[in-house]
C-alpha cells in the first residue's frame, strides 16, 4: 500500500505542475485576446525598448517604486 501512495503523490505533484503551466498559458492567451491587454503589452514593450523601466528586487521595492509616482 505504501508504494501506491508514494506513486500517487508523485503523479499528483506532476499533474499540479502541468496544470499550473496550462493555467499560465491560458491567462496569457486571454490577455492577448483582450484589446486593452494587448495595448498594455505593446506599451510595455515600447517602454522596455526605450529603457524606461525599473527593476524591483523585492515586494518592498515594488511598493516604494509605486509610491514615488
Amino acid at each position: 500500500m505504501g508504494d501506491v501512495v508514494s506513486a500517487l503523490k508523485a503523479l499528483l505533484e506532476e499533474l499540479y505542475v502541468h496544470f499550473m503551466k496550462i493555467e499560465e498559458t491560458l491567462a496569457t492567451l486571454e490577455e492577448l485576446m483582450d484589446k486593452e491587454g494587448l495595448e498594455r503589452i505593446k506599451r510595455g514593450l515600447e517602454e522596455y525598448k526605450k529603457g524606461e523601466y525599473v527593476v524591483a528586487e523585492s515586494d518592498e521595492d515594488i511598493e516604494n517604486i509605486l509610491m514615488k509616482d
